[in-house]
């Protein structure tokens, strides 16, 4: 059996912690602009659920951050003040789920939405203790130092928040060199992590996973993933879809969640204007619009299998205002209405 390519790290990310970073330096009193300056981020960056930028520059912007804030645990202290919602629909599943186990499992299977290049893992033990990982192939220190440690303590604080539970994880191991100093981690996750372990990851015992999510509401779960849909590995076989496209795509779906897709809101999650989103396209023998058709027209097979939902309802996940609006697109696509094609035998 030939072995598959190694993945390639990819050149542009989407971070979610650009903006809590900016907004906790403020708050700490230093004045964020000149790196918003420095790295051509948006004026507005601070407030943005998520801003597209090149890896390398990513892992400089957090270097930076920690020389103007002078706080070595940057990552650290910056995932003790995140403000609720600041995922999105990923959090919101995760904080739906009925137990810490459900949690990860949610986490593990969504994060991917977020962006593109994470993956993730679960893994259950024959001892009912689990092990969630997470980074970036080809990249073993994925975001950098700061973006790990902000990211393992994330789960840990929200995780106490979410049992009312001061619970600790066994395992804490991190991919990057050990700082100089331990105690702030150590007192953090109430263990001491392990590091140059190759990966980040949590391990947690039985009791812990066990632990309820005190405001689970599996109705609500039910909802948001068939709204998230089911995230799936790209098959070796397909070519892969060039890197920037993927960008926009992914931007779109978030962005059906808000009604249709404005050309504006997308060059700004991406970090371009819409003049060079044109662009780009244009480079790619494609259109915004064509791009927005493409993408409610995957996601419209794939909510039309799932007999929960109602046209009505897919229509309203697609970002139209109107039914017959859907109504009209999808009979351009395949030449009937949606009701007919999910009554075909096939279409199951």
């Amino acid at each position: 059996m030939e072995t598959p390519p190694p993945s390639r790290p990819p050149t542009d990310v989407r971070s979610q912690l650009v903006g809590p970073m900016l907004a906790y330096l403020r708050a700490t009193g230093r004045d964020p602009s000149p790196l918003v300056e420095r790295f051509g981020l948006p004026a507005n960056a601070s407030a943005l659920p998520e801003v597209t930028l090149p890896l390398a520059t990513l892992h400089a912007f957090l270097d930076a951050a920690e020389a103007l804030s002078g706080d070595a645990f940057l990552g650290l202290h910056v995932a003790q003040r995140v403000p609720r919602g600041n995922y999105g629909l990923v959090e919101y599943i995760a904080r739906a789920s009925p137990t810490v186990r459900d949690t990860f499992r949610a986490l593990a299977r969504y994060m991917a939405l977020l962006e593109p290049a994470w993956r993730a893992s679960f893994q259950d033990a024959p001892d009912g203790s689990g092990t969630f990982v997470y980074g970036i192939p080809g990249e073993p220190l994925a975001y950098g130092r700061h973006a790990s440690e902000f990211g393992l303590a994330l789960f840990v604080h929200v995780g106490r928040q979410l049992t009312e539970h001061p619970w600790n994880p066994r395992h804490v191991s991190f991919a990057h060199p050990a700082p100089a100093d331990l105690r702030p981690l150590e007192q953090h996750f109430g263990v001491t992590p392990a590091f140059d372990a190759g990966r980040n990851a949590l391990t947690l015992d039985a009791a812990t996973l066990a632990l309820r999510v005190v405001d689970a509401d599996p109705v609500l779960l039910s909802v948001l993933e068939r709204a998230a849909g089911t995230p799936a590995a790209e098959p070796p076989s397909v070519p892969r879809t060039p890197p920037f496209l993927q960008q926009v795509r992914d931007a779109l779906r978030a962005s059906l969640r808000n009604g249709a897709p404005q050309m504006g809101d997308v060059a700004r999650q991406l970090h371009v204007s819409p003049r060079t989103l044109q662009r780009r396209l244009a480079e790619h023998a494609t259109s915004f619009q064509d791009e927005v058709d493409a993408v409610r027209r995957e996601l419209a097979f794939d909510y039309l299998r799932d007999a929960h939902l109602g046209v009505s309802e897919v229509a309203f996940l697609l970002g139209y205002s109107e039914l017959s609006t859907f109504d009209r697109a999808f009979k351009r696509w395949t030449g009937m209405t949606p009701r007919v094609w999910r009554e075909r035998p096939e279409a199951g």
